[in-house]
């Protein structure tokens, strides 16, 4: 849907709402990048949604420079310095650099932090030892102040990665102190923030920024976390002061791997249930979707499994759900002990499982498009 008059006014209405009492200090650059990111963020989120408005980003970037270069005023100013950072296309970033030049020719100076070099400084990372969950740290360095960012992700491999919260702040300190603080609570399934690559934070994090699960927020972009949202393109702008590289590819396990899973986890359970031919299916379902990048099993792998996977391949009642019911928490017993998982570890991924399995098969959602792959994307 091309940009049309309407979509322009609708936007300038949104942006001349912003209240005065809430604008912030044009020299404070944290506060002007988080509110120009919180705007970009809306826009994106109209972007994604063709039924909502479907108007591209990049077009909806040129209202947002139009807007503020008729409003010559520091706090557009402070803006449009914003934009030529935060700009998802680098013509938005150079059509904010010369609104700045018009908002010069009347007067208006750009804030005193434009334009200045902002390094990435120290990266750290935490989280939870399954893999399910790592939360990024990275500090930024300007001769204007020192910023520093989180962006915590789930991740589910054959699923997409999903943003739960980022944080924003001029004192990195206070976010790893928090983090460390909850995470010593649980030594058993948590870690403590680690120094990280700088190298990491790209690779970890590129993919939750466009694919997210059209199961976790049934396709509305609006349903992601508020925060995401806010600070999404403060993130994306601040990737590119990091070295990038491609993150790995989602990987399935080949035919001898498969059979090597399935015929260990077999022998382990030779006299202890009968198998049935439904079992056998069910270990080749089992040790398929936890042999993703694998074998390896988790939380969120057996969440996934039990309510996303299966659903999209069997009816409730089917013989094969009732074996996996069976066959459940030994295969994760069995797998965590092979792929040598800290024993500590294993409690709480025993009382999630069984947690779940009290309702199952209770399912909520069934779509066929679970079963293929690669996944499809959401959108």
């Amino acid at each position: 849907m091309p940009l049309t008059e309407e979509h322009r006014e609708e936007w300038f209405q949104i942006l001349d709402g912003y209240p005065d009492g809430q604008k912030p200090d044009p020299e404070n650059r944290l506060a002007v990048e988080t509110s120009c990111s919180g705007f970009l963020g809306n826009m994106w989120t109209r972007s994604t949604m063709p039924e909502v408005q479907g108007v591209s980003l990049a077009e909806l970037e040129t209202v947002f420079v139009q807007f503020y270069r008729s409003r010559p005023e520091p706090f557009s100013a402070a803006m449009l310095a914003a934009m030529t950072e935060l700009a998802d296309a680098p013509g938005g970033r150079r059509a904010a650099a010369r609104a700045l030049e018009h908002l010069a020719g009347q007067g208006i100076e750009a804030p005193s932090w434009y334009g200045e070099e902002m390094k990435a400084g120290e990266c750290w990372k935490a989280g939870d030892v399954y893999g399910d969950q790592l939360t990024f740290f990275c500090s930024f360095h300007a001769p204007s102040g020192d910023q520093a960012l989180s962006f915590t992700v789930d991740y589910s491999e054959y699923h997409f990665d999903m943003v739960v919260d980022c944080d924003a702040t001029d004192d990195v300190s206070r976010l790893l102190e928090l983090h460390r603080e909850r995470n010593a609570k649980s030594p058993d399934r948590l870690f403590v923030p680690v120094e990280a690559d700088p190298a990491e934070l790209y690779t970890g994090t590129v993919r939750s920024l466009e694919e997210w699960d059209i199961f976790c927020v049934e396709g509305d972009a609006r349903r992601l976390a508020p925060r995401f949202l806010m600070l999404r393109e403060l993130w994306r702008a601040r990737l590119r002061l990091l070295p990038q590289g491609d993150p790995p590819e989602v990987r399935q396990p080949t035919d001898d791997e498969l059979s090597l899973f399935a015929s260990g986890f077999l022998n382990h359970m030779l006299g202890r249930i009968v198998l049935e031919e439904r079992h056998f299916e069910a270990i080749q379902e089992l040790c398929w979707f936890h042999g993703i990048n694998g074998p390896k099993v988790s939380p969120t792998r057996a969440y996934v499994f039990l309510e996303r996977w299966l659903p999209s391949k069997y009816e409730p009642d089917d013989p094969v759900v009732e074996a996996v019911r069976d066959l459940f928490v030994p295969f994760l017993r069995w797998t965590a002990s092979a792929t040598d998982m800290d024993p500590v570890a294993w409690p709480y991924l025993k009382y999630k499982a069984e947690k779940w399995l009290k309702d199952f098969p209770g399912w909520e959602s069934k779509d066929p498009d679970c079963a293929r792959f690669p996944r499809p994307r959401s959108l």
